[in-house]
């Protein structure tokens, strides 16, 4: 059967339906207001059906693809909705080996089989993809794109947003990723593309098809590099783009748009008739070499990423060049050391040098209320204030957060001290128990380097080689946070 484009509708029935889509006019709207477009006995009714999706005819990748190993798994989001499902897909090639990984951001329906298809197609491309599903809270994706539409505009997106944002750092964090990290995303999707972009400084490459686009102003916190994949007849998403644009000229981000003559939003879903083959196909090929550039490009296994990525771990031995961690993950790193390697110290501090006013980081457990319970605090020092300021995953153990921010307020408690503190985008509470391990950072030297001493590293790639930039080290046992 030949399958129905953008070209067999009326464009004013296009745009009714995407309004409907994207929740602005409800079924009962769409149906009367297209009734005009029926003709030759097509309903109303009838029309809505041609244009909803079709999972099967855009399937490009079976769910069961000897090639891929797939498979749903759940992970933490203590700051937005506590355990959220997804889909992961790898080449099955691959085994055990590390991979470059790449979020998948769905439409405004959830974890639907097109989303799925996605993900697979890009495991086939060589990377670990992970597609959350928004809707977990609410039962997850439920089998109806009109139900997962009505599910979707009950969602606190602010608790959305953070589940996103957990599910880059616990991606990014796997033992099976290389470190380098990805993020794409469809008109919803998009829209989260642009606001994980301003939120993880670390992200290494994000692909937007037709998203809303931040505030122009914070596109000064934005340091991966972006490709932008434009609809042509998309008002109600072009519209905000050319003072984005202009912001992200400004801020000196590297980006690159494309817009698509003569398509409709939603152009890449391949189970709709707004689907347009030659231009899906391009942007889908522009989309994968994109990421194989910044992901795929001098990855070294084990590593890092092309920014610093901070190592923790215990040095086994060190020379004059080079250094072997064992990582908290159980991994033994080579290090190049250069001359010229800033060392700090890590030196404990009592509690009562944690005062309103004082920066600091927390490295912590979430408690059933919300609150968090400190297993590490540093004290930073003034020069160091707002260091990768907010609220993120931490190494720690599994669920364990980290939170840099402002104390606002310290009161006694039963077990040691309760702060209150603030990041640019909240607040937590942190208790932190008689005996938590304090720390601040002062200047030190290579005599830290010894074997058995607890370090943080900054590693970045050069030449080849993990190398670092930066190494944090304590005397007599003192471990950095």
């Amino acid at each position: 059967m030949t399958r129905l484009t953008a070209q067999d509708f009326d464009q004013e029935l296009l745009i009714l339906f995407d309004a409907y889509v994207h929740g602005n006019l409800d079924r009962r709207g769409f149906l009367s207001q297209a009734q005009k477009f029926a003709k030759a006995g097509v309903t109303a009714a009838g029309l809505l059906a041609a244009l909803s999706p079709d999972f099967a005819a855009g399937q490009q990748v079976r769910k069961d693809d000897a090639r891929l190993k797939a498979d749903y798994v759940t992970y933490p989001s203590p700051a937005g909705n506590g355990t959220v499902r997804g889909y992961l897909a790898r080449p099955a090639s691959a085994g055990s080996n590390k991979l470059p990984a790449i979020l998948v951001v769905h439409e405004n329906r959830g974890l639907n089989p097109h989303i799925e298809d996605i993900a697979r197609r890009l495991a086939l491309d060589g990377f670990m993809a992970f597609a959350p599903d928004a809707l977990t809270p609410l039962g997850g994706y439920p089998g109806d794109e009109d139900k997962a539409r009505e599910a979707f505009a009950k969602l606190d997106q602010g608790k959305a947003q953070q589940d996103f944002v957990a599910a880059a750092g616990w991606l990014k964090a796997r033992p099976d990723a290389t470190g380098k990290l990805g993020v794409v995303g469809f008109c919803y999707g998009g829209g989260i593309v642009h606001i994980l972009a301003t939120r993880l400084p670390d992200l290494n490459a994000g692909v937007a098809f037709y998203g809303n686009t931040p505030a122009p102003e914070e596109a000064v916190k934005v340091k991966a590099p972006l490709l932008i994949n434009q609809a042509d007849v998309d008002e109600r998403i072009n519209a905000a783009w050319p003072a984005y644009e202009a912001a992200l000229k400004a801020a000196g981000v590297k980006y690159t748009a494309y817009r698509y003559p003569g398509t409709q939003h939603g152009f890449n879903n391949d189970t709709t008739p707004r689907y347009d083959a030659p231009a899906a196909k391009l942007a889908w090929e522009r989309t994968v070499a994109f990421f194989k550039t910044n992901l795929q490009g001098g990855a070294v296994a084990g590593a890092a990423a092309p920014r610093a990525l901070r190592i923790r771990g215990t040095l086994e031995s060190v020379s004059d060049t080079s250094a072997t961690m064992k990582t908290r993950r159980g991994e033994m790193l080579t290090l190049v050391l250069p001359a010229n390697i800033a060392v700090t110290e890590a030196y404990t501090v009592e509690l009562g040098e944690i005062k309103a006013g004082s920066y600091i980081g927390v490295g912590a457990m979430p408690m059933a209320d919300g609150s968090q319970r400190a297993v590490g605090v540093t004290v930073f020092p003034e020069n160091m204030r707002g260091t990768s300021e907010g609220h993120f995953p931490y190494d720690y153990a599994p669920e364990s957060t980290m939170t840099n921010a402002t104390v606002a307020d310290v009161v006694a408690a039963a077990e040691g001290r309760k702060l209150r503190v603030r990041y640019k985008d909240g607040e937590k509470t942190i208790v932190i128990p008689a005996g938590t391990p304090i720390v601040s950072y002062r200047p030190g030297d290579r005599s830290l380097l010894v074997p058995g001493a607890q370090v943080a590293a900054n590693v970045s790639e050069m030449d080849g080689k993990p190398t670092a930039a930066r190494i944090t080290a304590g005397r007599s046992g003192v471990a950095p946070n």
